[in-house]
């Protein structure tokens, strides 16, 4: 006999494991502009084994300094092997989501989607003048989860920097499964970002714009006893979204995945921190 909460997880359950966890050199081979993002494919020899199965995966790249040109990031402990050597002073690295992985030649082909921005970073001020021939450093992912398949419906909560891994969520999707998108972006990006979901997701789901309240805009949504919440933004913005899933709404913690991107004054702040720092998980 199968009780309720294992009902649950198996509704919501998420094949994963681990992945060769290594860096690899990464050549750039083209850069374009996608919707709001700069695309970025990398390649290179050490590619060859690179997976990356699940749509939340990310990868840590490692960029050139903005001043000095000089590349500090891990390199691997040898070939074949699962470690990294890390650097002894830090490099400037971000995480991204990595896409269409397909094979070139005698490796694999990953693109890397870096939004552009009214005040860039220096990910987005390295992209802005990217091209062929670079070199970047990525190492991960160090695992992989892939998307759930048995839930009916799953609510993405998402904002720009979330929307490649939204697109991954949506590709991957049995086409039975109900879709629905709030995206927390401006106004006059939505039509940009529309497209871009469309394309990446292979089919047409609804996107609602999210208003100056994020978890306010979630409350309006269906979440159902059969819907799966993916929800990834700005940290702060994602603190009263999580107490709504976890606290009004007491869903099983197998039915939600929350994650803050990136949080707002923190440089490279740690997506696996817990973002309500008064309310970890269990």
């Amino acid at each position: 006999m199968t009780d309720a909460a294992g009902m649950t997880t198996e509704l919501f359950r998420r094949e994963g494991g681990r992945n060769r966890f290594t860096a690899r050199t990464a050549t750039v081979t083209e850069v374009a502009e996608v919707g709001g993002f700069t695309r970025v494919t990398v390649t290179g020899p050490e590619f060859a084994d690179f997976v990356s199965g699940g749509p939340a995966d990310h990868v840590r790249v490692y960029f050139p300094d903005a001043v000095s040109g000089e590349l500090v990031a891990p390199r691997p402990v040898g070939p074949g092997e699962d470690g990294i050597i890390r650097p002894e002073r830090p490099g400037f690295c971000r995480d991204f989501t990595p896409l269409h992985m397909r094979a070139v030649a005698d490796s694999i082909a990953v693109d890397i989607d870096i939004l552009r921005h009214d005040a860039p970073g220096p990910a987005a001020r390295w992209a802005a003048s990217a091209a062929p021939g670079d070199t970047l450093v990525l190492v991960g992912p160090r695992g992989s989860r892939g998307a759930t398949l048995h839930a009916p419906r799953v609510l993405l909560v998402v904002d720009g920097t979330a929307l490649p891994a939204a697109g991954r969520w949506i590709a991957d999707l049995p086409e039975g499964c109900e879709v629905e998108v709030v995206a927390d972006v401006p106004e006059h990006d939505l039509p940009w970002v529309m497209d871009y979901l469309r394309t990446e997701g292979g089919r047409e789901v609804p996107v609602m714009r999210a208003g100056d309240d994020l978890a306010a805009t979630v409350r309006t949504r269906t979440i159902d006893a059969g819907t799966f919440v993916f929800a990834a933004a700005e940290a702060g913005r994602l603190v009263p979204v999580r107490r709504y899933l976890r606290h009004e709404l007491g869903l099983p913690r197998a039915q939600f995945a929350v994650s803050g991107y990136w949080k707002r004054g923190t440089a490279g702040f740690d997506h696996h921190a817990p973002i309500d720092p008064e309310d970890p998980e269990d």
